[in-house]
């Protein structure tokens, strides 16, 4: 639960990040969708990684903002595969928004013949990209999970020893194979 928790915020900070990065003139959606155009919008920018990528001009900019990802998920992943986890939480997010912004600007693409494959490019591709939010996850989560293990001091070893020679694990008022007291000079 704390994965998704931490995917959905990462996809939510990385969306905004992107929308802002790149300034791209807006989509227009619908009414009641306009209130949360930059997620959709955003989540479209980043489904679309693998080919920002590769175009020399924008990719420093999609690095960017899979690093940011990467800070917004940290908090609720612990190192290695649980922040993995948190990182497909993203692509998963962000697949499910821009597939809603896909059929909100054409609502004829649920109907086109090559609706499945295309579902199936878009979910791919979010979730191939995702991992590059691990690249600043990974460090910070350890970080912090160095910081706050701390080196805990072992407890004191709590042993009593009866005269008759029974021994507890524990600060006995009574020794339960004699009877003897075992408070002040008789317990060691």
């Amino acid at each position: 639960m704390r994965n998704a928790l931490g995917g959905l915020v990462g996809a939510v900070v990385g969306c905004l990040f992107i929308v802002w990065l790149r300034a791209l003139p807006q989509t227009v959606y619908p009414e009641p969708f306009n209130t949360v155009s930059f997620l959709l919008s955003g989540s479209v920018l980043l489904q679309s990684t693998l080919l920002g990528l590769m175009d020399w001009a924008v990719s420093g900019q999609y690095v960017v903002a899979w690093l940011i990802i990467g800070l917004a998920i940290a908090p609720f992943s612990k190192p290695n595969w649980n922040a993995l986890r948190s990182a497909l939480w993203v692509g998963l997010f962000i697949a499910l928004l821009a597939t809603g912004s896909i059929l909100i600007t054409n609502p004829s693409f649920w109907y086109s013949p090559s609706r499945n494959m295309d579902l199936i490019t878009l979910f791919t591709s979010s979730l191939i990209a995702s991992p590059l939010s691990l690249l600043s996850c990974i460090p910070i989560s350890l970080s912090a999970a160095w910081l706050t293990s701390g080196e805990a001091t072992p407890p004191e070893k709590i042993e009593t020893v009866c005269e008759c020679g029974a021994v507890f694990k524990s600060r006995p008022v009574f020794c339960s194979e004699c009877g003897r007291q075992l408070t002040g000079s008789d317990a060691q």
